[in-house]
């Protein structure tokens, strides 16, 4: 009887340690984070160069936002010298907005590049999207020449903001769209909502759809969607869901999201955790009762975010990923596009980070779309 009993205990005290594990893997694929920063060494505006922390990303090729706080940020390109001693890289120094950077000793490096719609040099403005729960501000962006009647409607990822979404807007305006960068509730600027927790997309697309809605009531005949990351769940649940479905013409998808249990699965593997932990986590956030421990208002379906699983794309589809991806692998994207043959492009572009694409290679990265969206949606 007293080995029974302490093997009972064993059993329910692992049960109980994956089972907290798999709720913490699953907050971390839902919920806020605080921001990784990187050390700032030195500043030489005289030479236009920046010296930083080495480390994968920042020794990454190409062109990056550097954002400190307050009202800073730097456009950071290439690099010009690598310490390997020293750990430390120097990248030319482009541009500098804000004071905050001078006075910085670290900043939050990433992939966005435009600070904001002005720097576009088109007319824009900001317009409040009705949704449920309030409003959800949304950048309009008039292009350079005549509009077209098709609309471009740019959807964000998980734990960022409509900022980010930006980078497709210049192939937008080349192609002579009007483009609205939407926010949604869960990302700090929509409607709140319960722990800031994402639903990957299950209860955000509403709010994209009233977008849509308001690009037709303001000129648009039909829109193209471009979807960042998890912003690609919600442009693919928008294509049979929305109530003008009818009027999606395309979707653009960059580094896209479009099986979240694979997704989790490789972020263990990364992680080098078990894959049956990215089971469990998975079940967590699908759960009745284990999404409330996650933090979720809601559980999350799972299937209904798996484009993977058999053809249900009924539209044309271009799709930007690459193989150096580390957060989504491309190989993702290759089963997408083989569940979904016929209906989806996928261009793969070596060497960039998650939804970097755009960093390595803007004018390539332009002209992909404008080339597809010319030969696709006449």
């Amino acid at each position: 009887m007293t080995w029974a009993i302490i093997i009972l205990a064993v059993v329910v005290l692992a049960a109980a340690a994956i089972g907290g594990l798999a709720v913490v893997l699953a907050r971390r694929v839902v919920m806020p984070r605080t921001p990784k920063l990187t050390a700032i060494r030195d500043v030489d505006q005289d030479a236009g160069i920046i010296t930083l922390d080495a480390d994968r990303k920042t020794l990454h090729a190409g062109t990056f936002g550097l954002w400190t706080a307050g009202d800073g940020h730097a456009l950071v390109g290439d690099v010009v010298h690598h310490n390997e001693a020293e750990q430390s890289v120097t990248r030319q120094l482009l541009e500098i907005d804000g004071e905050g950077l001078l006075q910085a000793a670290e900043g939050r490096w990433t992939g966005h590049v435009l600070r904001s719609p002005a720097v576009l040099n088109r007319n824009d403005r900001e317009v409040l999207i009705a949704v449920d729960g309030g409003t959800a501000p949304a950048w309009l962006i008039e292009p350079a020449a005549t509009p077209s009647t098709t609309w471009a409607i740019h959807i964000h990822g998980v734990r960022t903001t409509r900022i980010t979404a930006l980078r497709t807007v210049p192939a937008a305006d080349q192609l002579n769209m009007t483009s609205l960068v939407v926010s949604f509730r869960s990302d700090t600027e929509g409607p709140e909502v319960l722990n800031g927790a994402s639903t990957l997309g299950t209860t955000e697309w509403p709010d994209v759809d009233a977008a849509i809605a308001y690009a037709l009531a303001h000129g648009a005949e039909r829109v193209v969607l471009f979807g960042w990351s998890m912003g690609a769940s919600i442009a693919l649940l928008l294509t049979e869901r929305s109530r003008h479905r009818d009027a999606i013409a395309a979707l653009v998808l960059i580094a896209p999201s479009t099986d979240w249990r694979t997704v989790i699965r490789h972020g263990a593997h990364k992680a080098k955790l078990p894959t049956f932990l990215a089971s469990a986590a998975a079940g967590a956030l699908s759960g009745r009762f284990t999404s409330r421990i996650v933090g979720l208002p809601s559980p999350i379906d799972l299937d209904a975010l798996d484009w993977t699983r058999g053809p249900r794309l009924s539209i044309p589809t271009l799709v930007i990923h690459s193989n150096g991806d580390t957060e989504i692998p491309v190989t993702l994207s290759r089963a997408f596009a083989a569940a979904n043959q016929g209906r989806v492009s996928l261009v793969e572009i070596d060497g960039a980070e998650h939804a970097w694409e755009y960093n390595l290679n803007p004018e390539r990265f332009n002209a992909t779309i404008v080339d597809w969206m010319r030969s696709t949606t006449r």
